[in-house]
């Protein structure tokens, strides 16, 4: 049997804002899969190691396109 840790997350808008990004752009990065998120019940929650490493994934999306 495998055992299951829980992966911590928080509230999508409020983890993001603590960070400096808005609610909008937030969502537009929730939409576009380069955050990992999910809902319960009516709010989006975002878990906090795909939040993290964002930086790095926009970095290497960017040296891509260039």
């Amino acid at each position: 049997m495998t055992n299951l840790v829980p992966r911590p997350y928080r509230p999508l808008v409020s983890a993001c804002a603590q960070r400096g990004i808005s609610r909008t752009v937030a969502f537009d990065l929730s939409r576009k899969g380069m955050l990992e998120t999910a809902t319960i019940g009516r709010r989006r929650y975002v878990f906090l190691d795909s939040l993290d490493t964002l930086p790095q994934r926009l970095a290497s999306q960017s040296a891509k396109v260039a």
